[in-house]
């Protein structure tokens, strides 16, 4: 039988859920800056160019080698038999999918129209092989709640892959510099992980029973949804626009998206324990969904506004003037990321409540009407198919709204007066941001610091002054009370699993 110190414990639970969120973290901060050096070294269309190969790899990973994977982790009590059948299996697929992609890259470069991309995806595919080599380590040790060791993989590989990235980009590698950066980070990561369990797979197959392969056939069509909703407009961007746009809009992703993962992500994470908690309890629901979407807004809004109002000064002093034309992007993919946050929230609620059937159907509608209207705008540039993916969300948002509201019987009067006091914190900072970017005649750095000390003054002040207006109403909200209310909800979630 394998090893399974620590699962199920309430001790090692705790200690892997700090080592799954500092790894999420390191990687997350050791990725940016390693990104951030490299913009300044490489250009948009070079980048652009590993981003189209990097989409293949994902699609691989969702869509094989985690659907593969996914009935072993969720076993009762997976042996070691059990992983070595895994290893094999996810080796083979992935020694196939790399074949194919290396042998193919000549055909897709030409789709593209892009050269150059035929190198960079005969370089890549190696990873492909890497990752299904590793794919049985990491369930083993996901099982194994045994987050610190890959925490420790993740961060050494990253940090010693970027370094060689760098050292490359220098010496004026270009993309292939970021392909070796990739390459090495994920043989690195197979390293590791192999040394620190400590465990070799057999040579044994063991054939499994056709429950298995239903569960990979499910978790595959899954896989295929969850790549088109992540990364379908950066391939959209890649087919209809090239690798230049699409090494621009990849920076304007990467600064969007990072406030989704670190703030929205989280907040789901705590809600939908919570919501199943207080499921019969019609109150205690809407209460709960409230808090949520207010902490949820009152985090992200100021730091998304940020990057939108001054999307200029910050990316020339991170990125580079060379990076400039992504600024508009920025701005389209703020408005996005905010949309498309409570959007899903609200599909946590419908979740809890038994609706099932209508965060799927809601997100096929919007991913189609995506597309249709990216297709239709391509031919303006990068920021008409950025604003064709946050109109899709705009259009999709009051149906997932109007829905939402009215299984927990939430007056829509109440929910906007909730609202109230985040907006004009939010619409109060957005004045004060643009005012400051349109008037400032000092450096870019200054801008930016004191941005950051008006901007907090001008988005606090209306939330307070109408919080003591409001006092003991229903639709007050006390910005000063959020992390006591944010430990309360967690507290619930927690008593909830």
């Amino acid at each position: 039988m394998s090893e399974n110190k620590g699962e199920n414990k309430p001790g090692g639970m705790a200690s892997g859920s700090f080592w799954a969120v500092l790894d999420n973290l390191a990687q997350q901060g050791l990725s940016f800056i390693i990104f951030a050096i490299l913009a300044r070294l490489l250009n948009p269309a070079e980048f652009g160019l590993l981003t189209i190969a990097h989409l293949f790899i994902l699609f691989s990973r969702l869509v094989v080698l985690d659907a593969l994977a996914m009935p072993v982790i969720r076993a009762q009590e997976p042996d070691d038999s059990a992983y070595s059948a895994l290893f094999w299996r996810c080796t083979a697929a992935g020694l196939l999918l790399c074949a194919c992609m290396y042998l193919s890259a000549g055909l897709v470069s030409s789709l593209f129209q892009a050269p150059s991309l035929a190198p960079v995806l005969q370089g890549m595919s190696l990873s492909i092989l890497f990752f299904g080599m590793v794919r049985s380590y990491e369930a083993r040790l996901v099982r194994q709640m045994k987050f610190k060791q890959l925490a420790i993989r993740s961060t050494l590989s990253v940090m010693l892959g970027g370094i060689v990235g760098i050292a490359l980009a220098y010496r004026g590698w270009g993309a292939m510099s970021l392909v070796v950066q990739q390459v090495m980070a994920s043989g690195l990561a197979l390293l590791l992980v192999v040394l620190q369990s400590g465990w070799l797979p057999s040579l044994a197959w063991r054939a499994r029973p056709g429950r298995y392969w239903h569960d990979v056939r499910q978790v595959s069509v899954s896989g295929v949804l969850s790549f088109a909703n992540s990364n379908g407009d950066s391939l959209l961007v890649s087919i209809f626009l090239g690798p230049y746009a699409t090494g621009l809009y990849n920076l304007a992703k990467r600064l969007t998206s990072a406030v989704y993962l670190v703030i929205t992500a989280s907040l789901l994470r705590v809600s939908l324990p919570v919501f199943a908690a207080a499921v019969g309890k019609a109150e205690q629901l809407r209460q709960a969904y409230l808090q949520l979407l207010l902490m949820m807004l009152f985090l992200m809004l100021p730091m998304l506004l940020f990057q939108a109002a001054l999307a200029e000064p910050l990316v020339v002093t991170v990125f580079g003037q060379k990076w400039l034309p992504a600024c508009s992007t920025i701005a389209a993919l703020a408005l996005l990321y905010c949309l498309s946050s409570v959007s899903e929230l609200n599909n946590y609620v419908l979740f809890a409540l038994g609706h099932s059937r209508w965060p799927p159907l809601l997100g096929i509608l919007q991913l189609s009407l995506a597309v249709i209207l990216a297709a239709c705008f391509s031919h303006y540039g990068l920021l008409a198919m950025s604003l064709s993916f946050a109109a899709a969300y705009v259009l999709m948002l009051p149906w997932s709204q109007h829905l939402t509201l009215k299984v927990m019987d939430l007056p829509l009067k109440r929910f906007v007066a909730a609202l109230q006091p985040v907006l004009a914190g939010s619409a109060a900072l957005l004045l004060a941001l643009y005012a400051m970017a349109r008037w400032w005649q000092g450096g870019a750095v200054m801008l930016l610091v004191l941005a950051l000390l008006a901007g907090a003054v001008a988005y606090l002040l209306p939330m307070i002054l109408l919080g003591r207006l409001r006092r003991g109403t229903e639709g007050n909200f006390d910005p000063l009370s959020l992390l006591k209310n944010l430990r309360k909800l967690k507290h619930r979630g927690a008593a909830a699993d």
